[in-house]
């Protein structure tokens, strides 16, 4: 019984806010919908409500600052903020930051095509050696991808003009993060039925980097961790990526692990009968 007791008061004294009720302040990039952004010059986005959340679980309050992801990286480096997100983990970043075990959310590179371009088979990245593909200035898709400059990579501001550039068929594909374009799929009613997923490409868990340099880094991180497998084992998880990206959006994120690489039924809506019958009958890998 004593030893029980000294352990509910240590995870309770753990978990109790940090330094008697002191806000934590993270930093947040400013300009990547849906994950974070600006509206009405307030941050908002589906990662920023997956940070919200997981720290309310272990009651811990936060104030976010929004800046650009430059700054956001370069403020943690030098231990002035305790973190930032949201970001890949490299071995790079390694050298300045550390990174918790639970990721905010996975999320994969996509390969989009149009109603003209969807004829053409994409079946691995090699096959898009000779065409243009539209990308964000600064985005990794894998080094597959990445390193080959058969491809012809045209970099832009953002992916909503890529996607109205492709809708135009001023350029052949586009390559996107899925929930990016499932967000987009939601958000712009003239972009539903004009696209194809042609390839899935490499993914990548996106998280909240902790500062080396600042000593509140090690405890934050640890209940980062447990606020989010707390979430993630909640339905409130699904409620937050699904509110961004809908109730489709989010379904087909999950498929995209258990179908093939290739695949049409973006062109024509699905409906949610079809969804079910997909989760039911997908074997898993």
């Amino acid at each position: 019984m004593t030893l029980f007791i000294t352990t509910i008061t240590s995870f309770v004294l753990f978990f109790s806010p940090l330094a008697h009720g002191k806000t934590v302040r993270l930093l947040v990039e400013d300009s990547w919908p849906p994950f974070a952004f600006k509206k009405d010059n307030t941050p908002v986005g589906m990662s920023i409500d997956i940070v919200r959340a997981a720290f309310k679980n272990v009651d811990e309050e936060i104030e976010l600052v929004q800046v650009p992801y430059p700054r956001c990286l370069a403020q943690t480096a030098n231990g002035k903020f305790v973190g930032c997100f949201n970001s890949a983990h490299s071995k790079e970043m390694d050298k300045d930051f550390l990174f918790p075990k639970e990721p905010l959310f996975k999320s994969k590179g996509l390969i989009i095509a149009n109603t003209v371009t969807s004829k053409i088979k994409i079946a691995r990245i090699k096959d898009l050696e000779g065409r243009t593909v539209a990308l964000p200035t600064g985005f990794p898709f894998g080094k597959e991808f990445d390193e080959n400059n058969k491809i012809t990579k045209m970099f832009t501001a953002n992916d909503q003009t890529n996607l109205m550039m492709l809708k135009s068929n001023r350029i052949s594909f586009v390559a996107i993060d899925e929930y990016v374009y499932y967000y987009y799929l939601k958000t712009n009613p003239d972009f539903k039925g004009q696209f194809q997923v042609a390839l899935t490409m490499s993914e990548e868990p996106i998280f909240v980097h902790f500062a080396k340099k600042n000593k509140d880094s090690a405890v934050l991180m640890k209940k980062l961790d447990m606020g989010l497998a707390m979430l993630k084992a909640s339905g409130r998880y699904n409620e937050i990526l699904e509110s961004w990206v809908g109730i489709e959006g989010q379904k087909r994120v999950q498929m995209f692990s258990r179908l093939p690489k290739s695949h049409s039924y973006d062109l024509q809506p699905v409906s949610i009968e079809d969804e079910l019958f997909w989760d039911e009958n997908v074997e898993t890998n």
